[in-house]
């Protein structure tokens, strides 16, 4: 009687691990990440006037077909459509200039992503991607 009494504690211990174990697991992993995404945005909201500013930074390329800039958690985003291919260090350089229409509590805070296309189709430059970590100067890119 003792030896299964025993064995019955020894279980439910390792129900109650396995259980603890697997609500911390949980807890850290899915809970945690979208909780995280949306957490003190409502204070760090991106105005009109700083889209418009950021828009503003590349009206003297005349190749741009359309520029749309919005937010998606805690990323500005920055859309580019070409219609046709600018040289890239012009683009760059624009862009590397472009979030600075942004106020600096929310580059501390947001990171921002640029996606360049053009509509031309045997384009050798085209499409590009800025990335810019909120702790970063300038974008990074990739093809």
């Amino acid at each position: 009687m003792k030896k299964n009494k025993v064995k019955l504690i020894i279980i439910l211990v390792i129900i109650l691990i396995v259980l603890s174990l697997s609500f911390l697991i949980y807890k850290n992993i899915f809970a945690s990440s979208s909780s995280n995404r949306y957490k003190g945005i409502e204070n760090h909201k991106i105005t009109n006037n700083e889209i418009n500013k950021c828009k503003d930074n590349f009206k003297d390329i005349e190749q741009i077909k359309s520029i749309n800039v919005y937010t998606n958690s805690k990323i500005i985003k920055i859309v580019i459509e070409l219609k046709e291919d600018v040289d890239f260090d012009t683009i760059k350089d624009i862009s590397n200039n472009s979030i600075n229409s942004f106020k600096e509590k929310n580059l501390k805070f947001y990171d921002v992503e640029i996606f360049i296309t053009s509509k031309t189709k045997e384009s050798e430059i085209y499409p590009k991607i800025g990335y810019k970590f909120k702790t970063q100067e300038e974008f990074s890119w990739s093809k």
